[in-house]
C-alpha cells in the first residue's frame, strides 16, 4: 500500500513539472440537470454527489487539470416549505487554512465527503458549489434562531481531495434564508500547473464586488464561474452574458450552468477573453453535458498559445449514465423580458439602406451606423421574421424584484413586429421564419462616459440564442483626458440573423436607487399637471376658486 502511495505521489509531482513548464492547461465545465426531490427515501444531495463523481471519472479520461460544477445543483433543498430546517443539505465546509481532507471525515455531509474523495482518486481539481452551515451564537448580531448561517458556498478541492479555497456568494439572487457576509471576500486559490483562479456566483458577475475586485485590482486572469442563471432578453441571456464579461475583463473564464429548460437555466461555455470562445453551449431541453478545452495560460498580459479547436472535446451523457432527465418537464426554452418601456428606442427603417443617427435617453447619447439590405420578396405574408430598433437607456432597473442597478446601454435589438411591446420576444421556432434582414455592418459608439464607477461590455446574440463570437465583431475603449471614455462596437460581419447586437453597460453608482420610470409613465404625469392647471384656471376665470 505504501508503495502505492509513493508511486502515485511520483507521478503527481512528474505531471506538475511538466505542467509548471506548459503554456496551457486542460480545463472543463459541466452543465447539469440536477435531481431535486428525494427518489426511493434517497436524498437528492446524495444523488447529485455520486452523479458529480461519473462525471468526474470521464473529466478524467480527457485528462482535465479542472473540473467546475454549476450553482445549487449539489446539495439543493428538497422543499421550500418553511417548517423545514434551512440546514437542509448543508454541510460544514472546513477553512482552507486548516488543509483538511473531508473524505473520510463524517464531521461533513456525504455529499462534499464524496466530492472531496473523487477530487483526490482522479488527481483533479475539483469546485463545486454547496450550501454551507457555521453556527454561531444566539446572542450574536444577526444569527438565526436555529445558531446557524446558511451560505450559498463555492468549495475548490485540490489533486489530494483537501479543501483549498471557499467563496461565499455575495450578491444574492433573492435565495430566502441565505446568509451573506458582512463584506464580500475574494477568494483565490493557486494549483500545480502554475494558474491562479479567482472564483464567484452567478448574480455576482453583474456587480463591481467581488467581481472586478478580482480582474482589475487583484490581476486574476482565470475565472471560476458557477451560476443558477435565469436568461432574459434582448441583453442577459446567460451564454451571451458570460462571453461579454469574459471579453471586457480579458479573461479565461470557466463557466457552467444549472440546466432547467422548464425555468430558463441553463448556458455554459468556456471563454477565452478577447480571443473568443472555445466551448458555448445553451440546450434547450434538459440535458447533461461535460466539455472540455485546452485553455491558454496567460503570462504578463499574453496568451501563450491560440485556441486549439482540435483539444475541445464535448460528452453528452445518455439515460444510461445519468438518469436525472428521465422524468424531466419538457417546455420550450423563452427567456425572460426585460421591461423596455423605460428605453428610448427608435424602428428602424429597413427600406433605407444606410443609416447615421444618434439616438438619446436621459442624457446618454449614442451614434448608430449601418449598412442594411432589405429583401422584400422573402417577407410575404405567410413568412414570420425579425424587425429591429434602435435603443438607448440611462437609469435604472430591476432585476426581477430582488435589487436595482444602473444601466447604460445602446444598441440594436429585435421585435416580432413593428411595436415596442414585441421586441426581446422570440418568434415560435415551431413557425417557418423567413430571414429578409441582412446587416453588412453596423457601428454603435457611446461617447463621453465616466469610466469610474461603470463596466461595459459587448452584448451579442444571434437566433440561436449563442453569443456572437470575436470573428464577427470588434468593442473597444478609449479613455480620454477629461476622466470619460467612449466605447465602439462594430459588426464585422454580414449576418441575417441577429436579436440583438450592444454596449450593455453598469452603473455601479445608482445601484439600489429608485426604478426609472417609463416614458408613458412620465407623460400621464405631464398631462394630468397640464389638467389640474386647466381646470385650475377655468375656476379663477369663472371666480370659482377662493
Amino acid at each position: 500500500m505504501e508503495l502505492c502511495w509513493i508511486l502515485g505521489y511520483l507521478l503527481l509531482l512528474a505531471k506538475t513539472t511538466l505542467q509548471l513548464e506548459s503554456s496551457s492547461y486542460t480545463g472543463a465545465v459541466v452543465e447539469y440537470y440536477p435531481v431535486t426531490h428525494s427518489i426511493n427515501n434517497e436524498k437528492p444531495s446524495h444523488i447529485n454527489a455520486d452523479n458529480y463523481v461519473k462525471i468526474i471519472k470521464k473529466a478524467s479520461d480527457y485528462s482535465a487539470d479542472i473540473l467546475v460544477f454549476p450553482e445549487s445543483s449539489l446539495s439543493t433543498p428538497t422543499s421550500m416549505d418553511p417548517k423545514i430546517s434551512r440546514s437542509e443539505a448543508a454541510s460544514y465546509v472546513p477553512d482552507p487554512r486548516d488543509n483538511l481532507v473531508p473524505c473520510d471525515d463524517k464531521t461533513y455531509a456525504y455529499s462534499l465527503r464524496t466530492i472531496s474523495c473523487a477530487a483526490r482518486d482522479h488527481r483533479m481539481y475539483v469546485v463545486v458549489n454547496h450550501r454551507e452551515k457555521v453556527d454561531c451564537l444566539g446572542n450574536t448580531t444577526g444569527c438565526p434562531s436555529d445558531n446557524l448561517l446558511i451560505y450559498n458556498t463555492n468549495v475548490a478541492f485540490d489533486r489530494q481531495g483537501r479543501v483549498i479555497a471557499r467563496y461565499r456568494k455575495f450578491n444574492l439572487f433573492g435565495e430566502r434564508g441565505t446568509n451573506v457576509t458582512e463584506d464580500p471576500v475574494t477568494s483565490t486559490f493557486r494549483t500545480d500547473f502554475g494558474v491562479t483562479f479567482g472564483q464567484f456566483i452567478c448574480f455576482d458577475v453583474l456587480f463591481s464586488r467581488p467581481a472586478l475586485n478580482l480582474t482589475t485590482q487583484m490581476g486574476i486572469r482565470d475565472i471560476i464561474f458557477s451560476s443558477h442563471w435565469f436568461s432574459e432578453l434582448p441583453f442577459l441571456v446567460s451564454v451571451q452574458a458570460q462571453a461579454g464579461w469574459a471579453h471586457a475583463n480579458d479573461v479565461n473564464l470557466l463557466s457552467s450552468g444549472y440546466n432547467m429548460p422548464l425555468t430558463v437555466s441553463g448556458g455554459s461555455g468556456i471563454f477565452i477573453g478577447r480571443e473568443g470562445y472555445s466551448q458555448v453551449l445553451l440546450r434547450t431541453k434538459p440535458a447533461n453535458v461535460l466539455m472540455v478545452s485546452e485553455i491558454p495560460m496567460v503570462i504578463d498580459g499574453k496568451r501563450l498559445v491560440n485556441i486549439n479547436t482540435e483539444k475541445s472535446f464535448t460528452y453528452e451523457f445518455d439515460e444510461s449514465e445519468i438518469n436525472t432527465t428521465t422524468s424531466a418537464f419538457s417546455k420550450s426554452f423563452v427567456p425572460l423580458i426585460e421591461d423596455l418601456s423605460i428605453y428610448t428606442t427608435k424602428k428602424i427603417d429597413l427600406k433605407s439602406s444606410v443609416s447615421d443617427e444618434i439616438l438619446c435617453d436621459r442624457e446618454l447619447c449614442c451614434d448608430f451606423k449601418f449598412n442594411v439590405s432589405f429583401h422584400k420578396n422573402m417577407a410575404n405574408d405567410d413568412a414570420r421574421y425579425y424587425r429591429y430598433r434602435m435603443a438607448v437607456f440611462n437609469g435604472t432597473r430591476t432585476f426581477r424584484g430582488v435589487a436595482t442597478g444602473g444601466i447604460k446601454s445602446c444598441g440594436i435589438i429585435s421585435c416580432t413586429n413593428n411595436t415596442l411591446s414585441s421586441c426581446g420576444r422570440l418568434i415560435d421556432p415551431s413557425v417557418r421564419i423567413s430571414s429578409p434582414t441582412t446587416f453588412h455592418s453596423i457601428e454603435i459608439t457611446m461617447r463621453n462616459v465616466s469610466y469610474e464607477n461603470h463596466f461595459f461590455m459587448p452584448a451579442g446574440i444571434s437566433r440561436d440564442l449563442l453569443p456572437l463570437n470575436v470573428t464577427d465583431y470588434t468593442f473597444e475603449t478609449t479613455d480620454l483626458l477629461n476622466g470619460t471614455s467612449t466605447r465602439k462596437m462594430v459588426l464585422t460581419k454580414p449576418r441575417n440573423d441577429l436579436l440583438t447586437f450592444a454596449i450593455f453597460g453598469r452603473n455601479f453608482a445608482v445601484d439600489g436607487s429608485d426604478v426609472t420610470k417609463n416614458a408613458s409613465s412620465k407623460n400621464i404625469f405631464k398631462k394630468t399637471l397640464f389638467i389640474i392647471a386647466l381646470i385650475f384656471m377655468s375656476c379663477r376665470y369663472l371666480n370659482l376658486w377662493s
